[in-house]
């Protein structure tokens, strides 16, 4: 953090000097009882914009904070109520204007009419250090300061106590130049994303499943990328149309913070106190004891630890949550009583109750949204206009795979495998049908057992050698999985294979993970994971610094469902709106909300994900 605080610092006391004579940003030390708003008000513009320019300054700095502000003087030509008294310069007019490593650039030159787009970029000079070389060598060789080498080269903090390494490749000249882009061209060949402030290059590429070596490679005017530089209003090419599945939601939800918001939060779980009163809690927890009421104890109270985090997590951005916590009792028996008494009258949203009957109940007896927290094989049929699912429905796996494959398949050998029940055999027909719609799909094997398995010969007597190939499998049974799985285990060499799952059910469970990643498995699922973003880092140090322990998939799920609803209601916004704005990508899960027009909000957002040969796992969609 304090990295963050000394570049934000140098960034103040660059952009104070970038403009020459004529500065477009100047630095203001924040009055005594002033808010963000009231500088704004008195700039003449719209707060959030302040915000952009000062992403890391609370609504409510302290006083002789010191922000970034357009320069009054030459701002729409006139001069504001801020006096020249209370703008702050840098003596340094040598300091050159820099973006720090993954940062957002707020210079960018808007849109210049409806067909082209002008951007300024840097490019840079560099140099590898070399023995015996020192900073202050450095800087006079290239004529430039000190300042303008830790800038530009934030991931070499030893700069400031002038250390250098061998082999260092230091930037050390930056050149700005304005391009300009073919909008029109640009819109019409490519799925595109305009950077707004915050975003990260890392962001980008997790939420579009793209590499950092994609963006790179699709936009050469800007070579900014390479060091995880962005800039505000940049229009980045993301992949090219014809890569694009017509089926995924691409529009990103940028989440967003209403002034002086409130929201009244109202939590129903079942944490049955009254029925667990005389029980130890080790009893309570322990799978010997009561295997059903453990795990139930051990689903909420995870879940319970996850949201307690999040409402943290929206206070520190300076969110005013009031949450109500209401314990439902044993298979929420109480929540009757809690309608009853009108408690739930003041709620902006509902998060709860656990049992899919009592959902149905709230959500048409309040005139608040009522999210259900996890899944339920009986939420397919809920139809209470109010009522919010937060995981997706089981029918859209089946339909998010083929989708998938159609968009992915490339001459493949096909076979669909199923156990000859009714709902594998309903899945082995949607795939078929689906996928047979695709132009150059032909074929499609289907195999179901005889007398109880499959035999190998089935499969490979139509695997075509130096052909690849699809195994599909549509089974819950661990038998008719194992079956198949072992089928495709000592093929000859030149038979590659490649196994898809609807769901990664149970039963793949007791199969060794070695044996699933030489088979490049690959299922849908509600969730992928991946430790290195800066917010998953975050959420699982807090997490463990409360509860000293490693958040379980409940705790993230309890986590992200109520971060995202909370954030998306500081918008100001009627929570169905933020649905139709994009979708977001927390911890470990993604919410694509859609909402029947007579029915109930279903959350849409599934992933492909695919094991590695390192056991690691890849994320496809």
């Amino acid at each position: 953090m304090k990295k963050l605080q000394f570049l934000f610092l140098i960034c103040i006391l660059t952009f104070t000097v970038s403009c020459g004579q004529q500065k477009r940003y100047v630095s203001y030390k924040v009055q005594e009882g002033e808010t963000m708003r009231d500088i704004a008000n008195r700039l003449d513009m719209k707060t959030k914009d302040l915000l952009r320019l000062n992403p890391d300054i609370g609504r409510k700095p302290e006083a002789n904070t010191v922000i970034v502000i357009p320069n009054p003087e030459i701002k729409n030509g006139t001069s504001s109520s801020i006096t020249s008294d209370e703008i702050t310069t840098s003596d340094d007019e040598n300091t050159s204007e820099t973006q720090p490593e993954d940062t957002v650039d707020d210079t960018a030159v808007k849109p210049d009419g409806d067909s082209t787009f002008q951007q300024t970029v840097y490019e840079y000079e560099f140099h590898t250090v070399k023995a015996g070389e020192t900073v202050y060598r450095i800087t006079k060789e290239y004529n430039i300061t000190k300042n303008d080498l830790m800038n530009w080269n934030p991931e070499y903090p030893a700069i400031q106590h002038n250390t250098l390494s061998i082999g260092q490749v230091l930037k050390v000249k930056s050149i700005e130049k304005i391009v300009t882009i073919n909008k029109e061209e640009v819109l019409k060949n490519f799925l595109t994303h305009t950077v707004k402030s915050k975003e990260t290059v890392y962001s980008l590429t997790r939420f579009y499943n793209v590499t950092k070596q994609d963006l790179i490679r699709l936009n050469p005017e800007y070579p900014g990328i390479i060091n995880n530089e962005l800039s505000v209003d940049q229009l980045l090419k993301i992949k090219p149309i014809n890569e694009v599945n017509a089926d995924e939601n691409f529009t990103f939800y940028k989440d967003s913070i209403q002034e002086d918001i409130s929201i009244n939060l109202a939590v129903l779980l079942p944490f049955k106190a009254k029925e667990y009163d005389s029980i130890s809690s080790k009893k309570i927890f322990n799978k010997d004891y009561n295997k059903n009421s453990a795990k139930l104890a051990n689903m909420v109270t995870d879940f319970y630890m996850g949201l307690e985090i999040a409402i943290d997590s929206i206070k520190e951005q300076g969110i005013n949550v009031n949450a109500t916590v209401f314990d439902t009792g044993n298979r929420d028996n109480n929540v009757s009583a809690i309608l009853a008494e009108n408690k739930l009258d003041n709620a902006d949203v509902v998060i709860g109750p656990f049992y899919s009957s009592k959902a149905e109940l709230v959500a048409r007896k309040v005139n608040a949204p009522v999210v259900y927290p996890h899944y339920s094989n009986k939420q397919q049929s809920f139809s209470a206009s109010r009522l919010i699912k937060s995981a997706p429905d089981k029918k859209n796996y089946t339909k998010y795979l083929t989708s998938y494959l159609k968009d992915a398949y490339n001459g493949e050998e096909i076979f669909v495998v199923g156990d000859g029940k009714k709902d594998s055999n309903n899945k082995i027909s949607e795939i078929v049908n689906t996928l047979k719609t695709h132009d150059s799909i032909k074929e499609i094997h289907v195999l179901k057992p005889t007398e109880g398995y499959i035999k190998k010969e089935l499969f490979t007597d139509k695997m075509i050698p130096n052909k690849h190939n699809w195994v599909i499998i549509t089974s819950n049974d661990y038998v008719a999985i194992a079956d198949a799985l072992n089928s495709m285990i000592g093929l000859p060499d030149e038979t590659t294979v490649q196994v898809f799952a609807v769901e990664k059910n149970k039963s793949y469970n007791k199969i060794e993970n070695n044996k699933l990643a030489s088979i490049d498995f690959t299922y849908v699922s509600n969730a992928c994971t991946d430790d290195s973003p800066e917010n998953v880092k975050i959420f699982n140090k807090k997490y463990y610094q409360k509860n000293h322990t490693i958040p379980s998939n409940y705790a993230i799920k309890g986590f992200d469902i109520t971060y995202d609803i909370l954030i998306r209601l500081a918008s100001g916004k009627k929570l169905t709106d933020t649905f139709k704005d994009g979708v977001s990508f927390r911890v470990e899960n993604k919410f694509d909300y859609r909402k029947k027009t007579f029915g109930s909000t279903s959350n849409t957002g599934l992933f492909i994900v695919k094991y590695n040969k390192d056991l690691s796992l890849t994320r496809l969609k």
